[in-house]
């Protein structure tokens, strides 16, 4: 199938890793694309993702972006749209997890700070950053733009009250750009991952708790980062011709009540 995605310009926010990385590498394959990825402190990850893309023949870039930091994002406009003049989409991806200490804590244990931290941090940054880019879409009477959000804005779990808040938060963004933008050809989904085997994940969770989630899925198997990014790849392509204002699940039809279950049980295990 032809994408339509030949001298599309495409910004994928948090691409040094996971779901970003992987959606970085399914658009690198589809001729004549234009790759820019955000990194914070993954600048070796990001450097290396955009030397393996060019390196293949495609064309890619990395640049600095720090949510919360409005300077840092305006500037990251700045530079892919100095090297390339457009931007045709833009992918929604970076996230600022917040403490780890509040993980597993009641709400009342939580402050309000840390509640501010990542409802200031990460929403507002994603709503300049969009609100940036949409004039060029606009502009060309072109755009696709994706935000990531989570099943736990549907099923929350224990300490997460703020992230699944601010996840849930992005389905009203992304309603209002449907009502806004779509007259300008600008199409905007919500797409909704659930666990996924990221590194992160992998990093901060064993092996053992990773192979009894797979419990939780029909498929037997953790839903994969290039699982998210095909469908990502399709939404933000001239194929997706009419796909608006959708939350768009990628879970495997995972059960989130299993999945707590187990989180609950491993956090248990490790006091």
């Amino acid at each position: 199938m032809d994408l339509g995605l030949s001298a599309k310009t495409i910004l994928i926010t948090g691409g040094s890793k996971g779901i970003g990385e992987a959606t970085a590498m399914a658009f690198a394959k589809e001729p004549g694309t234009q790759v820019a990825i955000t990194y914070f402190q993954g600048k070796t990850q990001a450097e290396s993702i955009v030397d393996k893309i060019n390196a293949a023949g495609g064309k890619a870039m990395a640049v600095y972006m720090e949510l919360g930091n409005h300077p840092s994002i305006i500037q990251a406009v700045e530079e892919v749209v100095q090297a390339w003049g457009q931007i045709d989409v833009l992918v929604n991806n970076a996230i600022q997890w917040g403490n780890a200490e509040y993980r597993g804590k009641h709400l009342e244990e939580i402050p309000i700070s840390a509640w501010e931290y990542v409802i200031n941090t990460n929403l507002f940054s994603l709503v300049k950053l969009t609100q940036l880019v949409l004039p060029y879409m606009r502009n060309r009477n072109w755009g696709r733009i994706v935000n990531i959000s989570s099943d736990l804005a549907f099923d929350s779990m224990k300490g997460s009250g703020a992230y699944s808040a601010l996840k849930a938060s992005l389905l009203g963004l992304t309603a209002n750009l449907v009502e806004e933008y779509s007259p300008y050809n600008i199409l905007t989904n919500t797409v909704v991952p659930s666990w996924t085997q990221t590194e992160k994940a992998l990093q901060y969770f064993p092996a053992s708790l990773h192979e009894a989630m797979k419990q939780a899925f029909p498929t037997g198997r953790i839903t994969q980062p290039e699982d998210v990014a095909n469908t990502i790849l399709f939404l933000c392509s001239a194929a997706n011709g009419h796909v608006n204002g959708e939350t768009i699940r990628v879970t495997g039809k995972g059960a989130m009540p299993l999945m707590n279950h187990v989180i609950k049980g491993h956090m248990a295990a490790a006091k």
